[in-house]
């Protein structure tokens, strides 16, 4: 009798809810061949059903999901189910390219050496491993290295953030491509086979990222998280470039989750580097807690780059399986996309696509799909606090613009900032801009025939930040001068413009009033995309 045994994704971390749980892994469809008569599931008498992602000679071909019955999966279900799934071209294996992959971490020790383990065990010949260790409370990730990983390379960076510490490992490495993953996950032994596939496709390839499937299903939040997001689904092979928009993603090019995410990238070390890094106020460990990846992509399509993604770079992930963890995660997100969408909009080069788009992404934020990759993994039903996670997440997208600025100032203040570079220059006066526009479109709806009380109220905002505030978009100002310097200015325009209408017996203030706040909104505008100064 022929046997198959196949081992989960992942150590199983935890207590598995039966009612819930999904046992994962990976076949080879050549495995299949000779009909095996059983396939045993490593672990699997835990579960009842179980979710199979499928390669056939190097390519991935999609999921399947069979039940489980006594630990073993039905080989002829599984046949049946391969041969129904889309055939795909073998993967094509190019001459390898030097590598250098890089682990992000802080204080995670147990996780981190289960996936340094998988990368040890990567089947790749050009491979250089860079650790690095962010902010750590202790010398425990260094010590690990040394007695367990000493050929692995290992940097300490002090400043706390993920973009710092990404950015650390891109000055360390020494190859042409640098891979990034994390310290939850467990990488493919074929990851970087498929990552180097992906750059040989075209010489303006700048980025190249891979599926990263659900590696544990064990409860309902951890299978919630999993029909929550869209790495896992990402099975079909795909080139993004500014200049070619896909039909079928009308939100390009700001398309979260269609282009990757965090766990599973790689760059070109030169291109990376002249973009000018990760920005540092972006990304987990910092106040905006996320973003930094939803950034470098966008600055790479913006740059003329193209994004490949190659489903055979998999890299699996372990999600979050306590509520308390996963609703921090949604606020992570949350305030992550907020920041990032301010970044967007002060960019003169996407804030108009940006407008143009955002009435279906509010509707996609809103309405976020809950869809599994297979008919058969149980969609979680949660406990009444924990339905409220996506509108923690909503409701964090508010915060993600302050923690934004105030990250950066704080940055800029020690003196640890770094960044796109023309971003670092205007995004400030940029900001000062359209405070001035809002001040303005204020105004002018202190002209509508409304309540005295609110057009009195709409005209005190004009004056207290509409002026002044165009006044700061060209004048640098120390922060601490803002509070009183903006208001002051909108009250003596104020006076400077009643004194002279006054003396020049020409007072209609309606008539001034709608010349003000015209203009203030015009200049606003004129200052925003202006290139000036950059």
């Amino acid at each position: 009798m022929t046997t198959l045994t196949l081992p989960p994704a992942m150590p199983l971390h935890g207590t598995v809810d039966r009612d819930v749980a999904t046992w994962v892994g990976l076949v080879e469809a050549s495995d299949l061949g000779g009909a095996p008569q059983r396939i045993v599931l490593e672990s699997g008498d835990q579960f009842d059903r179980a979710r199979l992602l499928v390669r056939d000679r190097g390519s991935v071909r999609g999921y399947i999901a069979v039940p489980v019955v006594d630990g073993e999966a039905d080989a002829a279900a599984v046949v049946n189910a391969v041969d129904r799934l889309p055939a795909t071209p073998p993967a094509a294996r190019t001459a390898p390219w030097p590598i250098t992959v890089v682990v992000c971490t802080r204080d995670r020790g147990a996780l981190l050496r289960e996936s340094l383990g998988a990368i040890r065990a990567i089947d790749y010949p050009l491979m250089e491993i860079v650790v690095v260790d962010n902010a750590p409370s202790d010398d425990a990730t260094r010590d690990l290295l040394a007695e367990e990983f000493p050929e692995f390379g290992y940097v300490r960076e002090e400043r706390a953030g993920l973009s710092h510490a990404r950015n650390a490992g891109l000055k360390a490495a020494s190859s042409t491509i640098v891979a990034y993953t994390d310290d939850d996950v467990i990488v493919d032994p074929q990851w970087l086979w498929a990552i180097t596939a992906g750059f040989a496709q075209a010489d303006d390839v700048g980025c190249v990222t891979g599926i990263v499937p659900s590696g544990e299903l064990r409860n309902a939040v951890q299978a919630w998280f999993d029909a929550r997001v869209s790495w896992s689904k990402l099975t079909a092979s795909r080139t993004f470039r500014l200049s070619d928009p896909p039909d079928d993603l009308p939100m390009f090019p700001f398309c979260v989750g269609e282009f990757g995410t965090g766990a599973n990238f790689a760059v070109r070390r030169d291109h990376m580097l002249a973009l000018g890094g990760f920005d540092t106020a972006l990304g987990a460990g910092t106040r905006t807690k996320g973003g930094e990846d939803l950034d470098m992509f966008l600055r790479m399509l913006y740059d003329g780059q193209a994004i490949v993604v190659n489903p055979s770079a998999v890299v699996w992930h372990r999600h979050r399986d306590d509520l308390a963890a996963l609703e921090a995660q949604a606020v992570g997100y949350g305030r992550g996309f907020g920041a990032w969408a301010v970044t967007v909009a002060m960019d003169p080069r996407t804030v108009g696509a940006a407008i143009a788009r955002s009435p279906r992404a509010l509707a996609r934020l809103v309405n976020k799909p809950m869809a599994s990759v297979d008919e058969t993994t149980v969609t979680a039903t949660l406990s009444r606090e924990s339905k409220g996670i996506g509108r923690i997440e909503l409701a964090s997208v508010i915060g993600g613009p302050a923690a934004y600025f105030a990250e950066r100032r704080a940055q800029r203040d020690a003196g640890t900032f770094a960044g796109p570079p023309s971003r670092d220059i205007v995004l400030d006066r940029r900001l000062w801009s359209v405070l001035a526009a809002l001040g303005g479109l204020f105004g002018l709806l202190a002209l509508l025939p409304t309540a005295a009380g609110v057009s009195f109220a709409f005209l005190a905002i004009f004056i207290l930040i509409g002026p002044g505030s165009l006044v700061r978009a060209w004048v640098p100002l120390p922060p601490h001068f803002a509070p009183i310097v903006i208001p002051a200015l909108g009250l003596s325009a104020v006076i400077l413009l009643t004194t002279a209408t006054v003396n020049l017996q020409w007072w209609a203030p309606a008539v001034w009033l709608l010349a003000a706040a015209a203009a203030t909104c015009a200049a606003a505008l004129a200052t925003f995309v202006t290139r000036r100064g950059a």
